[in-house]
């Protein structure tokens, strides 16, 4: 576990000036000072917001994955105060690419206390050489929840949660035909094309570390396999990682399977 501790207890408490009450709430962390217990607020939310304290987030994402039989280990456990992220790998789910790599299944957990992120649940792969996690919209499914465990609806999420677990293999089996597709050569003028039409939304300062970590280490070739994975390296390895990370890391992989796609179409 990295970061600040995230199961302290929480509450939601509303705000008022003067009287007058406010249709925000403050939520705030129990924290102790010497050993008394304090109260620090740590976001400012509306009040229908799903406030779900991130001690049950772990247990329910602990709970669905014990019924698939798989064997998971945990891969990141962080939080800031705020965002929490619960990241586990299935180590007995994994697929092998032509060029001999191995890609394994994973399951990724993000929730909030200030607003910035609902609950959810997204599937995503790891290259198993460096465990760098890579999320695909394309390949994998997610699920946002909308309840928590005191609402009626809840028991409904759980079971539409459990479903995604039914598909994961075959989605799996997708990510890794897709990967195969980026096992093509990729020269000056290839990767100016990428840059471009690919990825021309990926901020100059991220592009550039993503170039040196291709350019520089000698684990990566010369493929579009290999930039992906210098990609995510760059992405997925930051010790505070951001939704942002996490957003632009899937806007990468899926705009490289497009990549490939086009490719493909286009020498058939």
């Amino acid at each position: 576990m990295s970061g600040v501790y995230p199961y302290n207890p929480i509450r939601k408490v509303p705000l008022d000036y003067q009287g007058i009450e406010s249709s925000a709430y403050s939520v705030q962390t129990e924290e102790l000072n010497e050993g008394i217990p304090e109260y620090k607020e740590v976001g400012v939310v509306r009040n229908n917001y799903l406030l779900i304290p991130n001690a049950e987030v772990k247990d329910l994402v602990n709970s669905l994955v014990s019924e698939t039989g798989w064997n998971w280990e945990v891969n990141r456990e962080w939080s800031d105060g705020k965002r929490y992220v619960y990241t586990l790998m299935a180590r007995d789910k994994t697929r092998t690419l032509d060029v001999g790599d191995t890609v394994g299944l994973g399951l990724n957990a993000w929730n909030s206390y200030d607003g910035s992120v609902a609950f959810n649940l997204r599937f995503l792969a790891f290259r198993l050489e460096c465990l760098n996690g890579m999320v695909s919209n394309d390949a994998f499914h997610s699920f946002k929840f909308k309840h928590d465990k005191s609402s009626e609806g809840y028991e409904k999420e759980i079971e539409q949660a459990g479903e995604m677990f039914k598909r994961a293999d075959d989605r799996l089996d997708v990510f890794t035909d897709s990967c195969n597709k980026l096992l093509t050569t990729v020269n000056t003028e290839d990767i100016a094309l990428i840059r471009k039409k690919y990825l021309p939304n990926v901020p100059t300062n991220t592009f550039g570390k993503i170039m040196d970590e291709f350019l520089i280490k000698d684990e990566y070739k010369t493929t579009a396999w290999d930039l992906t994975n210098a990609a995510t390296s760059v992405l997925w390895h930051n010790e505070k990682p951001t939704v942002t990370d996490y957003k632009t890391n899937q806007y990468v992989v899926d705009q490289m399977f497009q990549y490939a796609h086009d490719g493909a179409i286009a020498e058939a």
